[in-house]
């Protein structure tokens, strides 16, 4: 097998992504503990369910290229870096999302083109049912929020009570003040 860094792709700029927080950014406990368990996901036998699912259901036909599920774990570490409990949002937005993550990219005109972080935002969002964007027509829209809807949450073995000590605990320590 080839080592990762060798691998040369035309399709994409950075083959392996890899989410790197801004300077001097902090998480949560439970976001750290979160993204513990997020790294890897599309690698597991639970993303090769839900892959199954999205099959079952019509919405795909076969599981994501190994491009799109490298970008969905870097974009996982990200949400979950920057995930509030308390909202159950993700406070940064797409276009930051996909700088932090190395998804993001410069075009021919010199505009920054960010469709390889949208793509994989989208497959979530449409095809998996892990996270919900609204208004999800403004993917390129700074106001685009990202919601973890509890399958995620189910699929990363996360129980309801976890997040509920989550919340309380965030919400005793005064973090978001």
């Amino acid at each position: 097998m080839t080592d990762l860094q060798q691998t040369y792709y035309r399709q994409v700029k950075n083959p392996n992504p890899v989410f790197t927080p801004r300077e001097g950014a902090r998480t949560l406990p439970f976001c750290e503990k979160l993204m513990g368990k997020a790294v890897g996901f599309t690698e597991t036998f639970e993303f090769d369910i839900a892959s199954a699912c999205a099959r079952a259901n019509g919405k795909r036909k076969r599981k994501p290229s190994v491009l799109r599920r490298r970008a969905i774990d870097a974009l996982l570490q990200g949400m979950c870096f920057y995930y509030d409990p308390v909202s159950n949002q993700v406070h940064r937005s797409i276009t930051e999302l996909a700088l932090d993550c190395g998804l993001a990219r410069k075009n021919a005109h010199g505009h920054l083109a960010i469709e390889r972080a949208v793509r994989a935002i989208k497959s979530l969002e449409e095809d998996f049912g892990f996270i919900v964007c609204s208004p999800s027509s403004y993917f390129y829209n700074k106001r685009c929020t990202i919601t973890l809807t509890p399958r995620f949450f189910e699929f990363l073995g996360i129980f309801p009570l976890a997040l509920t000590e989550a919340r309380l605990a965030v919400l005793r320590s005064g973090y978001g003040d």
